[in-house]
């Protein structure tokens, strides 16, 4: 069977990583366009050897005969306008994620069945799977995500209103992490840090899921952190700290003082480490299995962990709940 053809609408940094990655997928590198007077298409199809360019989305489209699947990776602002055309073809797509800074924009293409996934690629890494099968194979957990995103809020939010775009851009990555992991996430309670003009500073909230597990979010924007995602159930720890890595901790030693340390100490044991599968060390991790997933939708098979329009639209759904919960009072 010959290898499907990939169709790329997009050559910036992003392609830079799918183009290698699709290619080690199983796919033809076949078609790529970019906005009309790009600066760096042609010298794009020429670093991944890719015999067809177009510069413009509707040639592209108009070439259909000459791709067998889509992969479509550009500003967000663009994006759904783009998949809307796209749409037209019939054609299997990956679209990076958000697909669209507002839920209520998603709500013409949900639940229809559409053959579509969204690059949420962090629900590929073997970090994650080990995650969400332990809430599946346990009681219910009591877990921490954090996400230190980089959110500059202005002194006045009127200076600067998009100042949380990259809450609904990026942060999501992490939400849709937890959502995969622990299934349908309900908001129970939120409490924003703000300064004193309302512009919010970062957030916590404890969310609920419908096995019984608690999730506590802290949205630590500006903090030296890294992204992390913590299961505690008595006697046992997952830490995935960063995304990429993750242990597994089983009782505490309990070290006596010393006279060298007078103090005790109670260290977490280690028993077990998750580490990323050797493909997602040579090419960007998840973006291998997420371009097999999409020669799997191709083929009319299962997907596996991909995440579909709807886990799109629900997570930007939690980042709206979270940034328009009401205020407290002070």
């Amino acid at each position: 069977m010959d290898k499907p053809r990939l169709a790329l609408i997009g050559c910036g940094k992003i392609s830079e990583f799918h183009a290698p990655a699709c290619r080690e997928a199983g796919f033809e590198l076949a078609a790529v366009c970019s906005r009309p007077g790009s600066t760096r298409l042609d010298s794009f199809a020429q670093r991944h050897d890719i015999p067809l360019v177009f510069d413009n989305v509707e040639a592209l489209l108009d070439a259909r005969e000459k791709w067998d699947a889509l992969l479509i990776a550009i500003s967000v602002e663009a994006t759904l306008d783009v998949l809307t055309l796209a749409l037209e073809s019939g054609a299997p797509i990956l679209v990076e994620k958000p697909v669209a800074l507002r839920s209520a924009e998603l709500l013409p293409i949900i639940n229809r069945g559409l053959p579509v996934i969204v690059g949420y690629n962090r629900r590929f890494y073997r970090t994650t799977q080990e995650a969400r099968l332990e809430v599946a194979n346990t009681y219910p957990v009591m877990a921490h995500l954090s996400i230190p995103e980089s959110i500059k809020p202005p002194h006045d939010p009127e200076e600067n209103p998009a100042y949380l775009r990259p809450f609904f851009a990026n942060s999501v990555h992490g939400l849709d992490l937890a959502s995969y992991v622990f299934g349908q996430l309900a908001v129970q309670y939120v409490l924003h840090i703000r300064n004193p003009s309302g512009a919010i500073l970062g957030l916590v909230a404890t969310l609920s899921a419908e096995g019984g597990s608690v999730v506590q979010l802290t949205a630590n924007w500006g903090t030296p952190a890294n992204f992390s995602l913590t299961l505690d159930r008595p006697g046992r720890r997952l830490e995935v700290l960063p995304f990429e890595s993750a242990t597994v901790y089983e009782g505490m030693e309990v070290r006596e003082p010393t006279e060298e340390t007078p103090i005790r100490r109670y260290v977490p044991i280690p028993v077990a480490r998750v580490e990323l599968d050797d493909v997602d060390r040579r090419f960007k991790p998840g973006f291998v299995a997420q371009g097999e997933a999409l020669a799997s939708l191709a083929r009319g098979e299962d997907t596996g962990p991909a995440a579909r329009l709807e886990d799109a639209h629900a997570v930007l759904q939690l980042a709206e709940q979270l940034i328009n919960y009401p205020s407290q009072a002070s």
